[in-house]
């Protein structure tokens, strides 16, 4: 598969977050760049992140308006809406790039755990801790007493996007891949596939 362009666009990106991590971003996004972007758009990337109001993707890449799409659910679970969203990034936008960013520290992930450890059930995280229940209890199987299984979770979650973000049929000829988000240093780091 040609995925060219789309590894160009990572790269950029990635260019992005070093400027973000080194307190020099190129844009700032106000209402001048607003204004130019206002008659149309068209992004190179889409990110599917986490609700986190911490992670702000725009920012974490230094991308400016009309750069960057970007989908969001609690601890990035693919729903239809999810999805489909994404699809329509590839379809109707040309989008070639999806990046699946993970971020430590997540609020769903550790919903998922404590509800697989402690066997406990809240109403309202109900839909959440089920989508994320595999990746959850993989982690506390493989970790060992006492270590944090947060962190194997997240990448498990990551991991797993990934791979149904590249069965779907029609995100066909997209580059998908996954990263982690470091709250504290603001660096992005790709993972590895298995």
């Amino acid at each position: 598969m040609e995925h060219h362009e789309a590894a160009k666009t990572l790269v950029s990106l990635l260019e992005g977050n070093g400027r973000f991590v080194a307190g020099e971003p190129r844009y700032k996004r106000d209402i001048t760049s607003a204004r130019q972007h206002a008659l149309g758009q068209t992004p190179a990337a889409a990110v599917f992140t986490c609700i986190d109001s911490r992670v702000t993707a725009e920012s974490v890449f230094d991308c400016d308006f009309g750069q960057l799409l970007v989908v969001r659910t609690a601890g990035h679970v693919p729903d239809r809406a999810a999805v489909g969203s994404l699809e329509f990034a590839a379809a109707e936008l040309g989008v070639s790039l999806v990046i699946v960013l993970g971020h430590e520290r997540c609020g769903a992930i550790n919903a998922a755990l404590h509800a697989v450890e402690d066997d406990t059930h809240d109403p309202r995280s109900d839909y959440l801790v089920e989508q994320l229940w595999q990746p959850a209890s993989q982690a506390l199987a493989e970790s060992a007493e006492g270590e944090d299984a947060a962190p194997k979770a997240l990448r498990l979650q990551v991991r797993r996007t990934v791979a149904d973000l590249g069965r779907r049929e029609n995100l066909d000829g997209v580059l998908v891949v996954g990263a982690v988000y470091d709250l504290d240093t603001g660096e992005v780091t790709l993972i590895e596939e298995n």
